[in-house]
């Protein structure tokens, strides 16, 4: 019997190859995409999961006064005196990263970011070793992973060499690479490339940090304990290290700590301040996928319903001879479902095919995505993939195959079939696939008009045609900028220890007793000309004499919001930072984005600091000029600092993610809506040939008593208008809600879903329809009357 069953269902998928090539590709695109959005959930969620008894670490988090927020940092010993003072605490390490110059033998320096943590570091996570051996113990060592193995080294061996730490400095420190480390994962919140002992991170004059000293912060603490249950008690145990460090930082003063499962530490997306761990992707990119996957899936499994009743009438004859021979309803019924079975088995090999190119895409478009799907080796996948199988057989399926098989054999050969009925389940089943189109294409066109808005966006500052210089400190400061006055491409020059969007301090500033935890920059002379920052309110900082060194300041309009200062009212203000130390407020800025459109405008404070404290020169370049400015900047720096590295970048680099990340998502939304769009018109197609098909008799009589086009197209279309118009009603109102909230949760500060983009997508959508439709009325009006009444 099974031969049989599969020797018709070869025939008749190979009958209606047409149906059949459009029904493979609708649901291949469409399990692909819920491939996709299954993978994407997986790994977003998978972070840290990879780690050997990962149940037990807890990441010490804590909270400052001024501040309701968490922050990632802690005091750096706390890691040491909670393993001597709590038994439940079995491995304690500390986590922190620094940015130096790094040399292998005679090659030329690398900035480098280097790791710096506890012997103890292997006993808590589980990073594989590749070649050579750990002992984190030794000072003297370091352990480098495969990518920092090719940087530094090549195809060389680096076992035994020797890496120069703080080469640039009088106490550089040779390190010997003793192992290798796989590379993290990309779902690991640790990222490094250098690890080495806690105590071979120094301080500027070369000295060793202290280890009792509380008023010192590592990047995180993590605790391995004894059971996951004893974290909370240790949230209250850790209070009476309070005193210590509030006595150690009055300018900044923890008061409380919280320990959060390793399971957790990546899920902070934006809410966690000083947090430097890798983290998962945001909610918008974690579920938006899942979400189209599913609408794709649907659409294509609603298509497929459509198409299939549309062309049972060429299989009644078919049914009506299997009853009479025999078949029961559930044998033909069986059949259908293993026809549909058969399509979606063919459906999956092409949606592994397209994920083959798809996925690598998608992980190209973004930083630190790695969503991948093997098909053969991944069971949780095998087994989701099973499920598909199954529901879209179901779904895809169910519906066609109780319709074909229901109609009696004897009105079938009678002619009395009333095909299709009123088939009101097909036209809610094409109002979806129009709803769905609206949401996508709608959602590519918003963001699409996002990205063009995002390119022309007002930072509050001028980013373009500035380029920011490491010095380090004021040795270098002076006769790197002696030479670059000489370099005719420089319009301005500006000196600062932090510059927007890379580099600034968090402190708290406390006015009559309530304290704003703020953005805290420390510039230099004419910071403000160079990044062309507005004030609105007081003046900028004098540049003659000192009185303004660490005693005037400028505050942003946030910040004197947050005060409820008008900006007039602000100037004057005295503000005490460090508990100790007052400030003057001599300006208030003009609000400006301090890093991306991805983060909320913040509260920022800025402080004129003396030349001894100087990192940075801000460099603009005359218009046109940039790329031949940079270029001479670099020739400068090497030719007085030729074994340093050479630090500088572009300004306007602190918009390029935000730029590109609105780009891919406008791409996948662009593509999705062309796929839904053809999804939609297979099935409007199907529908309308129905509905052709039930009242061809009627066109023909039509025709030869004079009926015109227009008058044929309302009959045709006569049942399917209101479906139209409602489906195009819903669909704008739900894409353009979800557009914003998904736009909303990815970026601060967007352009938002215009009307003119529901207009357009409506405009286009229904143009797609008109000439689906008009394509199948126009092969109805060709067919001769005289032939559909004689074939009747």
């Amino acid at each position: 019997m099974l031969k049989n069953y599969l020797k018709i269902i070869s025939r008749n998928l190979w009958r209606n190859k047409l149906y059949t090539g459009i029904n493979i590709m609708g649901l291949g695109i469409g399990i692909a995409a819920i491939v996709w959005g299954f993978q994407n959930y997986r790994f977003s969620f998978s972070f840290d999961n990879f780690h050997k008894n990962s149940e037990n670490v807890f990441r010490v988090l804590t909270k400052a006064q001024g501040s309701d927020n968490l922050k990632g940092i802690c005091p750096m010993p706390l890691a040491i005196v909670a393993k001597n003072d709590f038994s439940n605490v079995k491995e304690a390490v500390r986590w922190s990263s620094r940015s130096l110059d790094i040399k292998a033998d005679q090659n030329e320096a690398f900035a480098s970011l280097a790791h710096f943590t506890d012997p103890s570091f292997f006993n808590v996570f589980t990073f594989p070793l590749v070649a050579g051996t750990i002992n984190l113990s030794d000072r003297s060592t370091v352990l480098i992973t495969e990518t920092a193995a090719k940087k530094f080294y090549g195809s060389t061996n680096p076992i035994g060499k020797t890496l120069m730490f703080y080469s640039d400095e009088p106490y550089k420190k040779p390190l010997k690479v003793t192992g290798v480390l796989k590379d993290p994962p990309t779902n690991s919140s640790l990222q490094f490339q250098l690890l080495t002992n806690f105590d071979n991170q120094l301080k500027a004059d070369g000295s060793v940090y202290r280890n009792d000293d509380w008023s010192l912060f590592s990047d995180a603490v993590f605790l391995k304990l004894s059971q996951p249950s004893d974290a909370a008690s240790l949230d209250a145990d850790f209070k009476k290290y309070l005193p210590m460090q509030q006595t150690a930082r009055t300018d900044f003063k923890i008061t409380s700590f919280a320990m959060e499962p390793l399971s957790h530490v990546a899920n902070h997306i934006r809410e966690l301040e000083n947090n430097v761990l890798m983290q998962r992707p945001e909610d918008a990119a974690t579920y938006g996928p899942l979400i189209l996957g599913i609408l794709i899936l649907l659409s294509a499994c609603l298509n497929f319903a459509n198409t299939s009743v549309a062309q049972s009438n060429r299989r009644l004859k078919e049914i009506g001879v299997r009853k009479v021979m025999g078949s029961s309803l559930r044998q033909i019924m069986l059949q259908q479902l293993l026809e549909c079975a058969c399509i979606v088995l063919l459906a999956l090999g092409l949606s592994a095919i397209i994920n083959n190119f798809w996925l690598p895409a998608f992980n190209a478009m973004f930083i630190y995505v790695d969503v991948t799907a093997n098909y053969f080796h991944d069971y949780t996948l095998l087994t989701f993939v099973g499920v598909i199988l199954l529901s879209v057989t179901l779904l895809a399926g169910g519906y066609p195959a109780f319709y074909i098989s229901r109609f009696n054999a004897s009105n079938i050969f009678r002619g009395s079939v009333k095909f299709g009925g009123n088939n009101f389940f097909s036209r809610i089943m094409l109002g979806f696939q129009i709803v769905i189109t609206f949401i996508t294409v709608i959602a590519g066109v918003a963001f699409s008009r996002n990205s063009g808005f995002q390119n022309d966006y007002d930072y509050g500052y001028n980013k373009a045609n500035v380029i920011s210089l490491n010095v380090q400190d004021e040795t270098a400061y002076t006769p790197v900028r002696n030479e670059l006055n000489k370099i005719p491409g420089i319009d301005q020059m500006a000196a600062t220890n932090n510059n927007i969007g890379f580099s600034y301090d968090r402190t708290a500033i406390e006015v009559n007793g309530e304290k704003k935890q703020v953005m805290f920059f420390e510039t230099g002379e004419n910071y403000l000309n160079v990044m062309n920052l507005k004030l609105v309110a007081g003046r900028d900082f004098n540049r003659s004499g000192t009185g303004d060194y660490m005693h005037s300041l400028l505050i942003n309009e946030k910040l004197a919001f947050e005060f409820g200062w008008k900006p007039a009212d602000a100037i004057g203000k005295q503000v005490r930072i460090d508990d100790t130390t007052y400030y003057t407020v001599t300006g208030v800025l003009k609000d400006f984005i301090q890093n991306t459109l991805f983060d909320p405008i913040e509260p920022v404070a800025m402080s004129l600091i003396p030349p001894e404290k100087y990192s940075k020169i801000i460099i603009r370049a005359g218009q046109g000029s940039l790329t031949g400015t940079y270029n001479e900047v670099k020739k400068v720096w090497s030719a007085l600092y030729p074994m340093k590295p050479f630090r500088a970048y572009y300004q306007d680099e602190i918009a390029a993610q935000g730029i590109s990340v609105n780009k891919s998502i406008a791409t996948i939304f662009l593509w999705f809506a062309l796929i839904s769009i053809f999804i939609a018109a297979t099935g409007m197609f199907a529908l309308v040939s129905l509905s052709v098909l039930k009242k061809r008799r009627e066109i023909a009589i039509r025709k030869v008593v004079g009926a015109d086009g227009v008058h044929i197209l309302k009959v045709i279309l006569k049942g399917y208008s209101w479906i139209f118009i409602l489906a195009s009603l819903i669909g704008c109102y739900v894409g353009y809600m979800l557009s914003k909230l998904l736009m909303d949760m990815i970026f601060r500060i967007n352009a938002g879903v215009s009307t003119a983009s529901i207009i357009f997508s409506f405009v286009f959508v229904l143009i797609i329809g008109s000439a689906t439709i008009g394509t199948k009325v126009w092969q109805a009006l060709q067919k001769k009357p005289t032939d559909v009444l004689k074939a009747n």
